[in-house]
């Protein structure tokens, strides 16, 4: 899949990040990236456009028929170094083996971070750079939406309608009948294709715990 100048600019500003640095990261240069850019048509040769995206693809930049979004590319160790970094400045400055100790993130990784130009100076005072400065920002959205993604699909959104047989998710408009055996069939669904699997999980939870009267069952869960 090809990305469009708009995409490519898109992409840098999530971590402000200069044509410069993006030229350094991919090893294109900033006249080519310049001109695909500003003229928008004047696409870069293939070799060249792959590179541009591979380097931002790398940083967790995902291109998407609506333009770009982030997905964290990062361990779990990893992350926890740079947000480690992200509170250490000034006199509070880590060592090499204190942001180890702290982050448990060995040298492979903080190596890998080096080369996406996240991380700088390892051996003496690790920091971040410009553009891993903003990760932690990016990686805090990241979270938000999942944590309303799930949210989203408490069992307090749906109500369960014996009389019909039904399973019903009112912030989706989607319905599941509740079939002999417990389980459930679709009715209607109007979801995200990568939310679907969450719709019915939550269903099938909502329909569980209504099962049990499990007393945790708070807010809009409405028993019917």
């Amino acid at each position: 899949m090809s990305i469009s100048a708009q995409q490519c600019r898109a992409a840098r500003g999530l971590f402000a990040m200069t044509q410069q640095e993006l030229s350094n990261a991919s090893g294109v240069s900033v006249r080519t990236i310049a001109s695909f850019e500003d003229v928008g048509d004047r696409y870069p040769v293939a070799g060249n456009l792959a590179a541009i995206r591979r380097a931002l693809e790398e940083l967790g930049v995902v291109f998407t028929a609506q333009g770009v979004a982030w997905s964290s590319p990062f361990s779990e160790t990893q992350v926890k170094a740079i947000c480690t970094m992200a509170v250490r400045t000034g006199n509070k400055m880590l060592t090499p083996e204190e942001l180890r100790s702290e982050s448990g993130c060995s040298r492979p990784e903080l190596d890998a971070l080096v080369r996406l130009r996240v991380v700088e100076s390892i051996d003496t005072s690790p920091m971040l750079t410009a553009i891993g400065l903003h990760i932690p920002q990016l990686l805090r959205a990241e979270q938000d939406f999942k944590d309303a993604r799930k949210a989203l699909f408490a069992p307090s959104n749906y109500s369960v309608h014996l009389a019909d047989g039904t399973v019903f998710h009112a912030r989706t408009a989607s319905c599941f009948r509740i079939q002999e055996d417990g389980s459930l069939t679709t009715l209607l669904m109007l979801a995200e294709e990568e939310d679907q699997s969450n719709l019915i999980a939550g269903a099938q939870e909502a329909l569980r715990l209504f099962r049990d009267r499990d007393p945790r069952v708070v807010g809009n869960f409405v028993w019917r």
